[in-house]
């Protein structure tokens, strides 16, 4: 049968993906449904005999269910339970396993936590600061998939081990008495002493800041008190009794109350126990409800692989291995100076992504953040690019035009507020006039000359105030104009300056992005032989996305846009969320194969045992039909995992390190080379030569030879590593052309001899029921489908068993840098033991000359614990591969089971039991028949299959909100059009009665230039 996510292999990936993931959401709800019926039926049927249990199926039922202890099964000892490795409760497992790992890794102040909560859409949840607090913990971020009512938000917190902070504490302490020696220590040069205490000074200020914020000391107290490591940690019990354990009840329906509550393990936020924990946590795990992570993505930040914490350092290095994308997050203001390279990332982190196969496109992009950070006025004069876009000018242009314009109206706004206000007081005096004349009488006859005068006079003063009124109308109306055309103006003015922060941001993001581009070009073009077997991934090219988080965050907030960020898409934001998603879709895909697979096989053997249609229409023995099938599923069983152990023995014929005899003749100069820059603070840069301090180069040695933080933790120095990296370089190519080309074509040979194999099984089971039961072959062939299923599963496991033995490369190569650096440890051992005058030199050169001796030994060995891991994982396969088989011949027995089970006619002594299975056989029937329908006309989710990532848009569209008129640019209605009509009228040359009303009186300076900025505050 076939159904839309079966029959959808035209459609584009993203399409695809939205079709299988909603099938796969429906078929879990139905099987969740069907498990519960199952178990329910079972439950309250209670088999007590063989026989009964036979003719209910109960031993292909117990392979859905998931509960133990259920029942017993009579086919067991007595209190013995059916397996719990059902498949309904793997097949919700394999889906839920699921994890992409995706990195985010960058220089601390780079603004990764705010890229984060940006990217998970809660705008608070991580704590933002440039503090090593904020930036040492491993933050894992995954999809919560606990639905309990007030845990929608969890987190877990795993604190360092107890060895580790003894280890720390016993370097900060034994810092600050090397530095109460150095005080008292005996210098040829006063300036020595000065330089000696400064370094170690700045090594112990990183150290003593975490003793004194954990156990409650001040510097002060450390530097006068002989402490030990014993007695700072009877200081606090508390703290003790804490290290080692992991915090599981961190819990929450509400983000704002979740960040808080997990902010002290962030940063250094004290807790409510008063504990300042940041520096004794290893990770912290989160589990939130955001869209990016409901299909498998994890987001994983990384403070970076030379943590000084050793505990630390290694889980980073884990997450490292495992990423499937790393994304590198740099200040926009950083990646556009060109007076400094575009180094985006260390050069042994470049060098281990292009080991493991992942330093392209698809594995690997650039996050420019901050691009708010920018002085517009400065740019636009400064920037080349800025200089010479018409855009740019034209809209710079336009606001000195509309500027002008403001001012023209907002100057002739005041000039009409001033005269409305002369107006006023005038109307005021003539109304007070009148009102003293009192009321005139009823006609003029009745008046004197006296009174005549003075009710003539009065109605002078009464038309001359309407005329007024008349005027003060015109004006008020006129100055409304221009108060109206004034914030338009204002407006326009609003939005042109944010079109040219726009601008600016987009074309010095332009610059950058080539910049990069060109750079990664450049370095990609060491991997030229993969070029030519993959173009399309090593094209060169590198995906970089500019974002400002800060506008993100204040659009989601609902608060007024900043600048340059109209809407969401001119954030990036989205963008780069829209290419993570799409970055995963592979995977994703291969995911839901398998699990849609194992769903179908699902339904298929629950839709063959609920049919009773032809229940004892067939006569066989089903004992005998097993027999013979037990012998043909054991014989296949061995075979095919015979074939596949011959496959794992041609894996172990093939190495991924070749011609190594070549490249260890350049040992002892490569090597030497590389230890003769220790010296130096950046020994990358052969033109650099400025020298550490010796007591920097003493700190190294004492911790191994690194990773040690130099001075203010701006560089890392690792000597093994840097030792290291010149050797992994020369295996790169042939390294990353075996894991990502010639063990991968080894999956070929051995799906076609499964395939090969799985057809003559077939073939024998057919033969052998044709055989003993000729009547059922039409009923076993209708299983066709299904048992294809199993065959492509088959199939699918051992490709990914090549696939995991190819990404298990990231584990392997680190195993050199740790070989190098176990070689190491005696010669820097003895090294430390060269005192006296000029020791530092002789030192480096007692290194140097170790190295140069033991060199080709040491790269030798090295090499040699590389092939040694992969060839242990070679000798794994074979198990691997009989466990596939045997999975694979055990499917295909339960699905026969499950045929014969409803075939066999059923004796006397069982007709109860058939006749309540039958009961339950129609309501398990009618849920496979609404999961097929749900299958056949599925409701797909529109939001799950979304358009391409782009880019942030280049043109500027501003979302007019209701009531803001006019457009961009255009003429202000009233702005400047009979602006001034009140004030040429003379005394009252228009016609029509005035408005008595006193309303209007004061408000000549509400509605005018004042009243403007009023609303515009608003």
């Amino acid at each position: 049968m076939e159904f839309p996510w079966s029959d959808c292999a035209d459609e584009d990936l993203a399409t695809r993906v939205g079709i299988k993931q909603q099938a796969v959401d429906d078929a879990l709800v139905y099987s969740q449904q069907l498990c519960d019926k199952l178990r329910s039926g079972i439950h309250t049927m209670r088999p007590a005999s063989v026989a009964a249990f036979d003719v209910m199926g109960g031993k292909e039922i117990g392979a859905w269910t998931a509960e133990m202890g259920e029942y017993p099964s009579p086919r067991s000892p007595r209190g013995s339970c059916l397996p719990a490795n059902t498949w309904i409760a793997e097949l919700e497992r394999t889906n839920k396993k699921l994890e992409i790992l995706i990195g985010v890794t960058g220089a601390t102040g780079a603004g990764k936590t705010s890229l984060l909560n940006s990217i998970l859409e809660y705008p608070e949840l991580l704590p933002s600061s440039s503090t090593e607090a904020a930036t040492a913990t491993v933050c894992r971020i995954a999809w919560n998939h606990d639905d309990t009512a007030g845990r929608e938000f969890r987190a877990e917190v795993v604190f360092r081990s107890k060895d580790d902070v003894v280890k720390e504490l016993g370097e900060v302490l034994g810092a600050v008495k090397e530095r109460k020696a150095l005080k008292i220590e005996k210098f040829e040069r006063e300036t020595e002493r000065f330089e000696a205490i400064d370094a170690v000074t700045d090594i112990i200020s990183r150290g003593v800041a975490k003793v004194c914020a954990v156990w409650g000391l001040d510097e002060a107290e450390i530097e006068d008190v002989d402490h030990t490591v014993e007695s700072v940690l009877e200081k606090n019990d508390q703290i003790v009794h804490l290290l080692g354990t992991t915090i599981t009840d961190i819990t929450s329906a509400d983000a704002d109350a979740f960040a808080a509550e997990v902010k002290p393990y962030l940063d250094s936020t004290p807790t409510p126990d008063g504990i300042t924990a940041w520096p004794l946590i290893e990770q912290v795990k989160l589990y939130v409800k955001s869209d990016i992570l409901k299909h498998g993505i994890v987001l994983v930040d990384l403070p970076g692989l030379s943590d000084m914490v050793e505990s630390r350092s290694a889980v980073a290095e884990n997450y490292s291995q495992n990423l499937s994308i790393t994304a590198i997050v740099t200040p926009a203001i950083r990646a556009a100076d060109e007076k400094t390279g575009v180094t985006l990332m260390e050069s042994h982190q470049e060098l281990r992504m292009q080991l493991d196969g992942k330093y392209h496109k698809d594995s690997f992009c650039v996050v420019v953040s901050k691009i708010d950070d920018m002085d517009v006025d400065a740019h636009c004069k400064q920037s080349k690019d800025a200089i010479g876009d018409t855009q740019l000018q034209a809209c710079t242009d336009e606001i000195e035009t509309m500027s002008a314009r403001y001012d023209e109206t907002c100057q002739r706004l005041r000039r009409s507020e001033r005269k409305s206000a002369s107006l006023v007081r005038t109307r005021a005096k003539l109304r007070k006039r009148i009102s003293a004349l009192g009321a005139p009488p009823f006609t003029s006859n009745m008046l004197g000359r006296k009174d005549r005068e003075k009710w003539s006079k009065a109605m002078a003063q009464k038309e001359k105030f309407t005329k007024l009124e008349k005027l003060w109308a015109e004006r008020h109306k006129a100055k409304r104009d221009l108060a109206n055309g004034a914030l338009q103006l204002s407006r326009a003015l609003e939005r042109l300056d944010s079109q040219k922060t726009h601008r600016c941001i987009w074309l010095r993001n332009d610059y950058i992005t080539k910049r990069i581009g060109s750079d990664f070009a450049r370095r990609q073009k060491k991997l030229a032989r993969l070029a030519e077997q993959d173009k399309d991934r090593y094209d060169g090219s590198v995906n970089v996305f500019p974002v400002c988080a800060r506008a993100f965050r204040d659009l989601v907030k609902g608060k007024k846009p900043m600048a340059g960020f109209p809407s969401r898409p001119y954030t990036g934001i989205p963008q780069l969320r829209q290419w993570l998603g799409d970055a995963v879709l592979v995977s994703r895909e291969e995911h839901l194969d398998a699990v849609l697979r194992g769903l179908q096989r699902l339904h298929d053997g629950i839709t063959r045992w609920s049919d009773d249609s032809s229940r004892g229409m067939v006569a066989f023995s089903r004992k005998e039909v097993e027999s013979l099938l037990r012998y043909s599923h054991d014989k296949y069983r061995s075979k095919l995992g015979a074939a596949f152990g011959q496959s794992a023995r041609d894996l172990r014929a093939l190495n991924p390190l070749k011609n190594k005899a070549e490249k260890l003749d350049s040992c002892e100069m490569t090597a030497v080379q590389a230890a003769s820059r220790w010296v130096y603070k950046f020994p990358d840069d052969v033109n650099s030569a400025d020298k550490i301090s010796w007591v920097t180069y003493n700190a190294i040695l004492r911790r191994n030879g690194g990773p040690f933080q130099g001075r203010n933790g701006i560089r890392c120095y690792d000597f093994p590593l840097a030792l290291s990296t010149p050797f992994l370089h020369i295996i790169l190519e042939d390294w990353v052309q075996f894991f990502q080309f010639e063990a991968p074509k080894t999956e070929g040979p051995m799906v076609a001899k499964a395939s090969d194999i799985w057809g003559q099984y077939m073939d024998e089971i057919h033969a052998h029921i044709r055989e003993t039961a000729p009547d059922i072959v039409p009923y076993f062939d209708e299983t066709a489908t299904t048992m294809e299923l199993i065959e492509v599963e088959l199939c699918d496991k051992l490709q990914s068993s090549i696939k995991d033995l190819c990404s298990g490369a990231s584990q392997i190569h680190p195993l050199f840098v740790d070989t190098i650096r176990q070689q190491l440890q005696e010669p820097i051992l003895r090294a430390l033991q060269i005192t006296g005058k000029n020791h530092l030199r002789h030192r480096q050169a007692h290194l140097c000359h170790a190295i140069e001796h033991r060199s080709r030994n040491m790269v030798a060995t090295g090499y040699q614990h590389m092939e040694a891991a992969y060839f242990a994982r070679v000798t794994r396969l074979p198990a691997t591969y009989q466990a596939i088989a045997r999975r694979a011949v055990a499917q295909v027995e339960t699905q026969l089971g499950l045929l014969l089970n409803n075939l066999q006619a059923v004796r006397v002594g069982g007709r109860t039991a058939l006749a309540r299975k039958t009961t339950l056989q129609k309501t398990v029937r009618t849920l496979a028949l609404a999961w097929a329908a749900q299958w056949r006309t599925p409701q797909l989710d529109a939001a799950a299959v979304g358009a391409g990532p782009g880019g942030i848009p280049e043109g500027f569209v501003w979302a007019v909100s209701e009531g803001e008129g006019a457009v961009l640019g255009g003429e202000s209605s009233g702005a400047e059009s009979d602006s001034d009509s009140g004030s040429g009228s003379g005394s009252g040359s228009g016609s029509g009665s005035g408005s008595d009303s006193d309303g209007d009186d004061g408000g000549g300076g509400g509605s005018g230039l004042s009243g403007l900025l009023k609303m515009e505050g608003r």
